[in-house]
């Protein structure tokens, strides 16, 4: 998203960010404006006195672009330090607007204190919002918590919010898990499966006995499984149950050399099966449900595909891809069964 800014003075400084992760860009002290007809009445510096209030204009117009606003919010370190505040917080730059925004400092301490020019004073956050359509009914959906107003929710029960939302979601968490371990029942890891006559031994259910490499992975979106996978090797591959497994014929220790094996990952395959549908949806948003840590590659794969949260089996199969996914600021949820 661009932003046209426009100096209203030549001297004015344009809104910048403090820090990489700062979301607010600082505007600074310009002018003194009228309070009534917003035209300039002074320059700066001007001293607030205690309980008193001055409206600051910033130096810019902005054009913000349709369906996004930009909100005006104090500085926490006026705030704190000098109990300098914004009368109202926050303002609202409309996509519409094209003047000059001023700033309304109010002085809430007991001392003097004076802007400056070019003073950090406030600060922008631009956001994304949506514009609803009011329509009008003789009767409105009911809820739990009813007409009740201030202070009501306390009255209403404990669990009327938080704590049922947080119930919610360990339900289909604890859901979703059950559906990842049925899916690693198909997986086709025969590391440490053990031979009879260079045969892999089968139960009645035809799962290999003594199998313990069983890896199963969902990608969940709108509470909607779009995707799955488990640890199966890759198309067209020779299949593992009739060669044996390859990296223990080369001797690999676990957890090394990971691009040595047959086999895709089953969050490989969770990542990739949209891509063989007809129409793929998009994983932007999207929770992975896995029964194991991700390796690192597979770790890389998922902070690539806009997968908002990775929900994993508490005591789970240990990788060395966790740090990757907290780096990437992907949320990691565990679920206990």
């Amino acid at each position: 998203m661009n932003i046209k800014v426009k100096k209203v003075r030549e001297n004015a400084l344009v809104p910048v960010r403090a820090s990489d992760g700062a979301v607010g860009y600082d505007v600074y002290a310009s002018c003194i404006l009228d309070r009534n007809n917003r035209e300039v009445i002074g320059d700066l510096p001007i001293k607030i006195a205690p309980g008193g209030a001055v409206l600051i204009g910033i130096g810019v117009r902005l054009a913000v672009p349709w369906p996004f606003q930009c909100e005006v919010r104090p500085r926490s370190g006026l705030a704190s330090k000098h109990d300098i505040e914004l009368s109202n917080s926050p303002g609202t730059i409309d996509p519409d607007f094209r003047g000059e925004a001023g700033v309304l400092l109010r002085n809430r301490g007991s001392d003097h204190f004076t802007i400056e020019k070019n003073m950090r004073i406030a600060q922008l956050v631009f956001s994304e919002v949506a514009v609803p359509i009011l329509e009008e009914a003789d009767e409105l959906p009911p809820t739990r918590r009813n007409a009740g107003g201030f202070g009501s929710t306390g009255l209403m029960g404990i669990g009327l919010g938080t704590v049922d939302y947080d119930e919610a979601v360990r339900a289909a968490d604890e859901y979703y898990m059950r559906v990842v371990l049925a899916i690693a029942d198909r997986s086709t890891c025969v590391r440490g499966v053990k031979r009879i006559g260079g045969v892999y031994e089968r139960d009645e259910k035809w799962m290999l006995v003594g199998q313990t490499r069983k890896f199963g992975a969902i990608i969940v979106k709108n509470d909607n499984i779009i995707a799955q996978g488990f640890n199966d090797q890759y198309a067209g591959s020779k299949k593992c149950t009739e060669l044996g497994c390859l990296r223990e014929e080369m001797q690999i220790a676990s957890g090394t050399q990971i691009e040595k094996c047959r086999a895709m990952h089953a969050e490989w395959w969770a990542i990739t099966n949209p891509n063989r549908m007809d129409s793929a949806p998009s994983l932007r948003d999207a929770v992975l449900y896995v029964n194991a840590e991700p390796c690192e590659i597979c770790a890389k794969i998922i902070t690539g595909t806009g997968i908002e949260t990775v929900v994993m089996l508490e005591g789970v199969y240990p990788a060395n891809g966790l740090q990757i996914l907290k780096d990437a600021g992907i949320n990691i949820r565990y679920i206990k069964l």
